[in-house]
């Protein structure tokens, strides 16, 4: 009884109150998988909970903390082989996950080694981008996928329009190589490739539309899908299919895109605060904390909420917080979620809320949930195993029906001080 209580110990997570500029979180190197040889799952009853009978509490705890990542990837790797032993074993949405887990588990250094360089070049935090790319994809090298119409691929799950921007930030030769025409990234838009995609899929055979790769649209021709009047977006849209399973652009394209949106969206005072003067992040990881903003710094995650959101987010939290002559109060990550979550009036299936300019805005009550739900999880992606420094909001799951209860009543507004 005292080595099960032990156990259960070991393994409950930790509520903590976040020190922002050490907050419990993973160095880049420990979130991603690091080639352990797998635990033997062959016998256990249920490979995504159970550990073999022979572990110590001792090891278990090791697994479940300094071995996570390789514990997850394990697990699925023994869901992916029972499936294919016995088929039905799993539901379809466990065996895509495993697939995707198992995927984003291959060639760590590379992603590593492009996540660091990114998060340099334009100093964002790498906690942030491994988190946002998680949350896209489970780090797996998705091919196009029709995404609700965005057509989004690869790790950082870009649509054409996005991965154009990140294209204009090689040189020409670079391009040239790449086969990228010269065009206006907004003659692209990401409806554009769904011709493409819906002639793909015929190729895929009995493999399922999530593991399509780049192969399979390789015999498409400009008559296909009648572009021949405009040969350049048919070089782009091949270019981008060919190309945007590549790491090595997929990911920096990614950091440039966030970088963008926090340069041109999220207001001064978010991003002059939560800055290191004369210290850094203090965990001792594998390379130099490339950043001078927080490992989990608030202006960067409105940056993340901006990309999957869009911009009127700012003016969200402008409402909640009822800021004056751009006077953000300060803030933090849990603020963030808070304002995103709670910030508008409901009326039938929408937020309205009001920008300092005096101008309404509304979007659906399901963009509000989602998106401060995958903030959270950004965070939650990073956080050290059995710790808890934030979490989503919601109170039942995020649907397009009516919107739960406890949120009409709510007012929309922060009614107390920070």
């Amino acid at each position: 009884m005292k080595n099960l209580i032990l156990s259960l110990l070991l393994l409950l997570p930790l509520f903590a109150k976040a020190d922002w500029a050490n907050p419990k979180i993973l160095c880049l190197e420990e979130i991603l998988p690091q080639g352990l040889e797998c635990l033997d799952l062959t016998q256990v009853k249920n490979p995504m909970v159970d550990f073999p009978l022979e572990l110590t509490i001792e090891e278990r705890h090791k697994w479940s903390n300094e071995f996570a990542s390789d514990l997850k990837l394990c697990r699925n790797k023994e869901v992916i082989r029972r499936e294919k032993l016995k088929p039905g074993s799993f539901t379809p949405l466990q065996v895509e996950l495993a697939w995707m887990i198992v995927n984003g588990g291959e060639n760590p250094q590379e992603k590593y080694l492009s996540m660091m360089d990114a998060a340099k070049k334009y100093s964002l935090p790498p906690q942030i981008l491994i988190g946002a790319l998680t949350q896209e994809s489970l780090l797996a090298n998705l091919g196009i996928s029709p995404d609700g119409g965005n057509y989004s691929c690869g790790v950082a799950q870009l649509n054409i329009s996005e991965w154009c921007q990140g294209m204009k930030t090689l040189t020409p030769q670079e391009r040239g190589a790449l086969g990228w025409p010269d065009l206006a990234c907004s003659s692209l838009a990401s409806e554009s490739v769904e011709p493409f995609y819906n002639l793909a899929v015929k190729n895929l055979g009995r493999r399922p539309e999530y593991q399509i790769t780049a192969e399979d649209f390789s015999k498409i021709t400009i008559q296909d899908v009648g572009l021949e009047g405009t040969p350049k977006k048919f070089e782009a849209i091949s270019s981008f299919i060919k190309n945007c399973q590549n790491v090595h652009y997929s990911i920096p394209f990614k950091a440039y895109n966030l970088r963008s949106l926090f340069n041109n969206f999220v207001p001064a005072s978010l991003r002059k605060a939560e800055i290191y003067s004369g210290n850094t992040f203090s965990r001792n990881c594998l390379e130099k904390y490339p950043s001078s903003y927080y490992p989990l710094h608030t202006g960067w995650l409105l940056a993340v909420a901006i990309y999957n959101a869009g911009p009127i987010q700012t003016k969200l939290l402008e409402h909640y917080y009822q800021v004056k002559n751009d006077q953000f109060p300060s803030m933090n990550p849990l603020n963030l979620i808070d304002a995103l979550h709670w910030g508008g009036k409901v009326k039938g299936s929408r937020v309205y809320f009001t920008g300092q300019n005096g101008q309404t805005y509304s979007q659906l009550w399901y963009k509000s949930c989602v998106v401060q739900r995958h903030v959270s999880r950004v965070i939650q992606h990073v956080t050290q195993p059995g710790v808890t420094i934030a979490r989503s909001l919601e109170k039942e799951a995020c649907g397009r029906g009516k919107v739960p209860l406890y949120r009409q009543n709510s007012s929309g507004l922060n009614l107390t001080n920070l």
